[in-house]
C-alpha cells in the first residue's frame, strides 16, 4: 500500500509540474512560443512576398502588401516567447525599410535618369506604405506592453513580502543591547588551571596579617605617589 501511495504522490507532482517556464510561453495557451529569429521571419517573409506581388504589377505597394505585412507582424508578437518581445515590438519599420526599397530596385521600379528619378522611384512606395507601417507598429508595441504586464513571474514576491523582508533584515542588523553582568564573588569564580611544573602556593598560616590592597593606578613594583622609599639604617662607625 505504501508503494501505491508513493507512486500516486509522484504522479501528482508530475501533473503539478509546469513543463514550459512562464517566460518561454506565447500570449495564450501553455505551449512554448517561437524564438526571436522565427518571429522576425514571420513578419519578413510575408512582407517580402506581398511587396513583390504589388511592385511587380503596379510599381508600388498596395492592399496585398498591407494585409500580409500587418498579419505577419501580428502573428509574430502573439506567438513569440515572453523573454523575446523586444524584436517583434520594434521590427515593423525595419522590415519595411528592408523589403520595399530592395524589391523596387530588383524589379526595375527605379527609373533611369539621375538621382532625382531614383529618389522619386524609391520614395513613392515608402510613402504609400507609411500608414500601414504606423498602425502595425502601434499595435505591436501595445500588445508587447500588455504581455509584459500580464505575463509576470508567478514566483515573484509581492510588495508586502518585500517590505516584511526588508524590515526583518533591518531588525537583524541592529545590535542587541548588552545586559549588565553581575560580578560573581571570588569563591564562585572559576580558577585557571596551574601550569605543570609550578610549585603549589603555600597556605597562609593562621593569624597572619592580610595582604595590603594595592593602591589604584599603581603597577606592580611601583610606589604610590607621595610615598618615599625607606632609607637604610646608618651604621655606627
Amino acid at each position: 500500500m505504501s508503494d501505491v501511495r508513493d507512486r500516486s504522490a509522484a504522479f501528482d507532482d508530475v501533473e503539478d509540474y509546469e513543463a514550459v517556464p512562464w517566460n518561454y510561453k506565447a500570449i495564450f495557451g501553455s505551449f512554448k512560443g517561437i524564438p526571436w529569429w522565427a518571429a522576425i521571419l514571420c513578419a519578413l517573409v510575408p512582407a517580402f512576398i506581398g511587396a513583390f506581388i504589388d511592385i511587380s504589377s503596379s510599381k508600388t505597394v498596395g492592399w496585398t502588401f498591407n494585409a500580409v505585412f500587418f498579419v505577419g507582424a501580428l502573428v509574430a508578437i502573439l506567438l513569440v516567447q515572453r523573454r523575446s518581445l523586444f524584436a517583434p515590438m520594434v521590427q515593423p519599420p525595419l522590415v519595411l525599410a528592408a523589403t520595399v526599397p530592395l524589391l523596387v530596385m530588383l524589379t526595375g521600379g527605379v527609373q533611369k535618369g539621375g538621382l532625382a528619378a531614383m529618389a522619386i522611384g524609391l520614395a513613392k512606395p515608402l510613402v504609400d506604405s507609411f500608414p500601414v507601417m504606423a498602425v502595425t507598429t502601434a499595435v505591436t508595441v501595445t500588445l508587447g506592453i500588455i504581455r509584459i504586464v500580464i505575463q509576470k513571474d508567478p514566483n515573484q514576491p509581492s510588495k508586502d513580502e518585500v517590505r516584511e523582508a526588508k524590515a526583518e533584515l533591518k531588525s537583524r542588523g541592529k545590535p542587541e543591547a548588552r545586559k549588565p553582568t553581575r560580578e560573581e564573588p571570588a569563591e564562585d569564580r572559576p580558577r585557571r588551571p596551574r601550569p605543570e611544573g609550578t610549585p603549589a602556593r603555600r597556605p597562609r598560616p593562621e593569624g597572619a596579617p592580610a595582604r595590603r590592597p594595592r593602591p589604584e593606578g599603581a603597577a606592580r613594583g611601583e610606589r604610590p605617589a607621595g610615598q618615599r622609599r625607606p632609607r637604610p639604617p646608618r651604621e655606627d662607625r
